[in-house]
């Protein structure tokens, strides 16, 4: 007998109280990772401990033995639903289906069935009788159908058993703690049970076991998170990704990282746990943003790691209402060293296109004019040759330091685009160039968003490469592209051999005596846009090139 009935009584409403609001706390919490057959498997048990301690307060035969029966379904629901829960909190979830659910819960049902017919057989119970001394509990004989449901439900224990176990052996700290935190709370009212029915009834020991048994339960969900960070998150994605991640649940706790994280932040296994103030409290700028909901994480951000200087992009993403926030951590230090490289050359180069710009053009300026004075001194024509020679030599350079400044200054991006009417800008163009007796034909009535200094010199250039390569009676044709994505400028020139369309437009590049940067200075103004350039034969057989991706804008709207 139990030594103290009204401990008893009292560890029963306990366990009652406590598992129900577990069970609802729990179903509120869910987020679909198991949650709800954890909670479903605590509420079974405060149906379980809460019918046991109404059966004993029961003043009448017939009441107690009601509230007997209520507790098979109390068991019975907490023994399916476990191992259900067990299933997708160790990664199996894909196996929980309908079929499954109803296969499991088949015995239960059976037994349901018998309880509440017991009247009329004695399968489960031989004999029901009060308690002489206390007048209260009840005394159970049982019989045969009993302990094919003990046995039954004590294999859904076995298997429950052996998934946690396995889960202990390959989890790590934290998630080590939630397994244990299930174990303990399974075994002490399943091993209750079997010293009850099999052992010595008199001891009547199982539902005790429930205080304890909620306490570890209570421990487990708000000391380990038992159901808002479920291994299989970790088994299955957090070792594979070359990403570092961090885990940080809703009361600022660090329960995962992967060993990527670790490496990037130098932290071990005994971080798992720790408030993430105290765990990353060696990277200031990373714990600002993981302690903040409101921290932006668009910009790299810096830590000093013991591999050196790291800079990382963090991604915010919340798991859920209560359930915390996962940090996912890339490492993007090389990129940050190219791009400040990059901006170190950008630095060169501007230097490099100042002093072409004056170094290089104030003694050709010097030159030209000293040209020009040799002019009224020198006689015949050989002289008048020799200096147009120079001339032409000076133009040419005149133009190398055009190019080579506009090729260091036109490959940005467009910061400030405006409305450039493309018929008047191409009519502009071809006024700065001299075309002799080339033909312009231009149907291109388009306007398009850009920088209109970039756009005319590319114009200009490409005009300029048409006379040289195809004669000085060439006949260029600017157009509209008849997808209506973007323009051509084509001539009727001998074109482009196939072998050379890819070069053509390489810096340096030059089939006569340009400079062989017109084209490139084309491409990367092209390019600033956002457009695409292809060089392709025209319907005469000279060159075309297309300026593809282009988004014209309406008139109306550069009124």
């Amino acid at each position: 007998m139990y030594p103290s009935l009204r401990l008893y009584i009292a560890s029963m409403l306990f366990s009652a109280v406590v598992a129900g609001g577990l069970a609802v706390l729990v179903s509120r919490r869910d987020d679909g990772r198991g949650g709800r057959w954890f909670a479903l498997s605590v509420g079974g048990i405060a149906l379980w401990t809460g019918s046991q301690s109404l059966s004993v307060l029961a003043t009448t035969r017939a009441t107690s033995i009601l509230w007997l029966k209520l507790t098979f379904l109390g068991s019975a629901a907490a023994g399916v639903a476990l191992l259900l829960f067990a299933m997708v909190y160790t990664g199996r979830g894909h196996l929980v289906t309908p079929r499954l659910v109803a296969l499991l819960s088949a015995e239960p049902l059976l037994t349901l069935t018998l309880m509440f017919t017991t009247e009329r057989h004695d399968l489960l119970y031989r004999s029901i009788a009060l308690d002489t001394e206390t007048g209260r509990l009840l005394i159970v004989e049982y019989g045969s159908m009993y302990f094919v449901h003990l046995a039954y439900m004590s294999l859904l224990l076995a298997v429950t058993t052996a998934l946690l176990v396995q889960l202990c052996f390959r989890a790590r700290n934290l998630y080590r703690g939630q397994a244990v935190a299930i174990l303990v709370a399974v075994g002490l009212p399943w091993a209750g049970t079997v010293v009850d029915g099999v052992v010595s009834p008199q001891l009547r020991v199982t539902e005790p076991s429930f205080a304890v048994s909620v306490i570890s339960l209570w421990f487990g969900l708000f000391w380990y998170d038992l159901v808002e960070v479920p291994p299989v998150a970790r088994a299955r994605v957090l070792e594979t990704l070359s990403e570092g991640v961090l885990v940080v649940n809703g009361r600022g706790r660090m329960v995962d990282l992967n060993p990527v994280a670790a490496s990037l932040l130098d932290l071990d296994e005994s971080a798992v746990g720790d408030p993430a103030t105290d765990a990353l409290a060696a990277h200031p700028p990373l714990r600002a943003v993981v302690t903040d909901p409101t921290a932006r994480t668009a910009d790299p951000i810096r830590i000093d790691a013991a591999a050196g200087e790291r800079y990382l992009e963090v991604e915010r993403t919340t798991l859920g209402e209560h359930a915390g926030e996962v940090f996912l951590l890339q490492d993007v230090t090389d990129r940050i060293r190219r791009e400040r490289e990059l901006e170190r050359q950008n630095e060169r180069l501007d230097q490099f296109a100042s002093v072409v710009s004056h170094d290089l053009r104030n003694p050709l300026n010097v030159a030209e004019g000293y040209v020009d004075l040799l002019h009224d001194h020198v006689d015949g024509q050989e002289g008048t040759t020799y200096l147009e020679e120079v001339e032409t030599s000076h133009d040419r350079m005149g133009r190398i330091v055009d190019d080579v400044l506009a090729l260091a200054r036109d490959g940005d991006a467009v910061e400030q685009p405006e409305p450039v009417p493309l018929s008047d800008l191409v009519a502009d163009a071809w006024a700065q160039v001299e075309t002799a007796d080339a033909t312009l034909a231009c149907e291109l009535d388009r306007t398009v968003q850009g920088d209109r200094g970039q756009l005319q010199r590319s114009f200009e250039n490409l005009f300029r490469n048409a006379v040289e390569h195809a004669g000085r009676t060439v006949t260029v044709t600017v157009d509209e592209l008849d997808d209506g994505r973007g323009f051509f400028v084509a001539d009727d020139g001998p074109g482009i051999p196939d072998t050379e369309r890819e070069a053509i437009i390489d810096s340096g590049h030059s089939g006569t005596d340009g400079t062989g940067l017109g084209l490139a200075i084309v491409e990367n103004v092209v390019r600033a846009h956002g457009w695409t350039l292809a060089v392709t034969d025209s319907e005469p057989g000279g060159a075309r090139f297309e300026i593809r991706d282009v988004e014209f804008v309406a008139v109306e709207a550069t009124a």
